[in-house]
């Protein structure tokens, strides 16, 4: 593999359609098609019922099949290219693990805090018609915490800091607009989200890209991206179950 600028692999300089379908349209299709299948398949229910649940689980299942699927043939593709099935350099230091750990949960709760500070409505994350229930921790499952925890900060960082990040480095943009636009991206494929709560995402994607450009690897945003993702998840859990 050769490497250019901050260990970014210089094949990805070639099919940029491809690399913009793997950033821009593939999210919206894989996840937005999981969306699809799950209400074709889920019976209707009872709100506070058992089948709710199970409603829910199902849904998690799918989406984890759906970012499966797109991790699947996403790094097929990126190693027939010739930049390596993570789109990156993959060897890391151990004090940038640490540092991953340390940092990626202020990452995304340092933007959450002070956007949520502007936000009058206690809800302000999701769009109107999106059904929040799917993400309460009573109906949590283990697909719903392995998709969040481990496989969508994979698939999220391969595309976004590996195949984003570095197409554009490799075409000779700047490291700042390398990063605004992939972090841009980052935020568009969360279109379940509220205006304010994507703004949230770019700021946190901005934080990962930081970490990208410094570390030289993939590995680095990733790490940071689960601990974020499991942080928050912790918060969520601790809310909806006070100490008694």
């Amino acid at each position: 593999m050769i490497k250019g600028a901050y260990q970014t692999p210089m094949a990805l300089v070639r099919e940029p359609m491809m690399a913009f379908f793997w950033v821009i349209l593939a999210p919206v299709l894989f996840v937005t098609g999981g969306a699809m299948i799950t209400a074709s398949i889920i019976p209707e229910f009872d709100p506070g019922t058992a089948q709710e649940v199970q409603a829910y689980h199902t849904a998690w299942l799918v989406s984890c099949l759906a970012l499966a699927l797109w991790f699947a043939i996403m790094s097929v593709w990126s190693e027939w290219l010739g930049a390596g099935p993570f789109a990156g350099e993959m060897s890391v230091e151990a004090p940038w693990i640490v540092i991953a750990l340390i940092v990626g949960p202020m990452l995304l709760l340092i933007p959450s805090l002070v956007v949520g500070s502007f936000m009058s409505e206690p809800d302000w994350q999701f769009r109107g018609e999106v059904d929040e229930n799917v993400f309460a921790p009573a109906n949590w499952s283990i697909a719903f915490i392995f998709a969040t925890v481990l496989l969508a900060p994979i698939v999220e960082e391969v595309a976004f800091r590996g195949i984003g990040f570095g197409a554009l480095i490799a075409r000779g943009a700047s490291p700042a607009l390398a990063i605004a636009l992939s972090s841009a991206a980052f935020a568009f494929s969360h279109l379940h989200y509220s205006t304010a709560a994507m703004l949230v995402v770019f700021l946190t994607g901005v934080g990962l890209g930081i970490l990208r450009l410094m570390s030289g690897t993939v590995i680095v945003p990733m790490v940071a991206h689960m601990a974020a993702n499991a942080n928050t998840l912790f918060l969520m859990w601790v809310a909806a179950n006070p100490p008694t």
